[in-house]
């Protein structure tokens, strides 16, 4: 009992302990709560209805049909996908630089094939979907909205649907298209954590009291905290790597060297992130309680769990101030579309700009002296 009183008095007069105990569980579930409250929508798809109707005659009496027209106004209404008309060319442009998930061409003699086969005709009409296979919900998404407008426009009889994959039509495995997101978690998560606790250290352990004496001015200080946690970043870097590519062998359709130069400046953006929360945490248990709310926020809101097309509008909004958004775009483009550093170029500006940002953050809120 006296122990417990002890560690509750301690634990009662430290009040940014407190906060972050009430804080950091409160915002981790109601970021989740926002993220996971609905399903995967909103997702853009292109169409390109090329279907020139069939009308039947009977007698004197002409009945028309076009079930492309049909099926695109089924697709509208459905807030699962985002559709938007155009020839299927600029829509596998769109797929493949990454701002449409599938586009979908129906053929000219669609409506005349399906009233051909009602009729009794033993043939099927086909429609093409070339379709992004990296992330297995997206894919599922769009197909199941694709197959319910089928059902509700014709009872989905006698359609075949001609998948394509876009990224040199490789079909992904569940762990394949896993690895880049974990990658960039357990970037986020580990590098964090030991930055953290090795920076804080330096004070409990009364290191930082004797580099105070020590003609460094701030900037020199924190400069060398992070060439030496950069080394440790490219050591974890290279083993998670290794793990993901080597023992667990995913795909990369992209160069080794540009996936390794981009997790190398992802760990040091998190580097200057713990760098610059030190400076905030008195001990290594406050530490330790903000890396949490880093990682869990960031598997909400970067994309990990559900597209972040699917959040709403306020939500995509923040989900742009992420990190490792950029970072999942980077690994996923690099590893899984094949992406040279032309189309991953936005990518390492923005990392590094941020990653700059925590540096001069870290720089401006650092304690030059023991407080009085």
């Amino acid at each position: 009992m006296a122990v417990t009183r002890r560690i509750l008095t301690q634990i009662r007069r430290d009040r940014r302990t407190i906060g972050l105990m009430i804080f950091i569980p409160a915002l981790i579930m109601l970021i989740f709560g926002f993220v996971l409250a609905g399903q995967a929508k909103n997702l853009p798809v292109i169409i390109d209805n090329q279907d020139a109707g069939y009308i039947v005659h009977v007698g004197k009496n002409s009945t028309s049909f076009n079930f492309g027209s049909k099926i695109l106004s089924q697709l509208e209404s459905d807030d699962r996908v985002r559709v938007t008309e155009a020839s299927f060319a600029s829509g596998k442009t769109g797929v493949d630089n990454g701002s449409y998930y599938a586009a979908i061409e129906f053929p000219a003699n669609f409506s005349e094939v399906l009233v051909q086969r009602n009729a009794g005709r033993n043939i099927n009409s086909s429609m093409t979907v070339y379709i992004d296979g990296t992330n297995p919900t997206i894919e599922a998404t769009v197909l199941a909205a694709l197959q319910s407008s089928l059902q509700n426009s014709f009872g989905n009889s006698g359609v075949v649907l001609n998948e394509q994959f876009a990224f040199r039509n490789v079909p992904f495995s569940s762990l394949d298209v896993s690895i880049p997101a974990v990658i960039s978690l357990v970037l986020t998560q580990t590098v964090v954590l030991i930055s953290l606790i090795v920076i804080v250290r330096e004070a409990t352990a009364g290191v930082l009291p004797r580099l105070y004496t020590m003609p460094l001015s701030a900037f020199e200080r924190l400069l060398g905290y992070s060439v030496a946690l950069l080394i440790l970043g490219m050591a974890m870097t290279g083993i998670v790597l290794f793990i993901g590519l080597g023992i667990f062998g995913a795909i990369i359709q992209g160069s080794v060297a540009l996936l390794f130069l981009g997790a190398v400046l992802y760990a040091l953006l998190n580097i200057f992130l713990a760098v610059f929360l030190s400076n905030f945490a008195s001990n290594e248990l406050q530490a330790v309680q903000m890396v949490p709310l880093i990682t869990l926020a960031s598997m909400a809101l970067s994309g990990l769990l559900i597209p972040v097309d699917s959040f709403p509008g306020w939500v995509q909004i923040l989900a742009r101030f992420v990190p490792m958004y950029y970072a999942n775009n980077l690994f996923e483009g690099i590893m899984l579309k094949g992406y040279g550093i032309d189309n991953v170029a936005q990518q390492f500006i923005i990392i590094g700009g941020i990653a700059l940002l925590f540096f001069i953050l870290a720089v401006i809120t650092v304690k030059d002296r023991m407080p009085d």
